[in-house]
């Protein structure tokens, strides 16, 4: 494989990592859900991994119905192609998140990051194209009381 016939490929997969963290911030699941082959998987350390479209989904909604206002920030994403169909990722992950209520502006108080870890990847060309075959978050450091985790509690009560 050619690096032009490579470069195609990693821009994709690229697109795909940024736009996992844009929909989630976003709260868009049905976009978020179609990042993922029908088969995909996402696993997070606290959680068995959820795979196919229903569960991916049902998660989502479950984080969107939360509340709490997140943003994903990704850096050092590095893309190998393994073959024309196939690629591994990595990238790394800091992810804010508040719970508090918006001031007159829309913003809300600033928090520490809940999570500092990586995401490693697997990508497969489908028919529409590049998606998520699986996502696995590891994390390196996490706020032992983050805004995912207190709007969780709280729902729960």
């Amino acid at each position: 494989m050619t690096e032009i016939d490579r470069l195609p490929i990693e821009q994709a997969c690229t697109r795909l990592q940024t736009l996992y963290c844009i929909h989630a911030d976003n709260c868009e699941v049905d976009a978020f859900t179609a990042l993922f082959a029908e088969d995909g998987s996402v696993a997070v350390p606290e959680h068995s991994a959820f795979v196919g479209h229903a569960a991916i989904r049902a998660s989502m909604q479950g984080l969107a119905d939360l509340g709490v206002t997140m943003r994903h920030v990704m850096s050092n994403n590095l893309i190998d192609v393994k073959s024309d169909d196939y690629a591994t990722g990595l990238c790394y992950l800091t992810a804010y998140g508040s719970s508090a209520p918006a001031d007159a502006s829309g913003s809300r108080p600033m928090e520490q990051p809940g999570t500092i870890g990586h995401y490693t990847d697997e990508f497969i060309r489908t028919p529409r194209g590049w998606r998520f075959k699986s996502r696995v978050l590891t994390r390196v450091l996490r706020k032992t009381d983050d805004a995912v985790q207190r709007a969780a509690q709280t729902k729960q009560n």
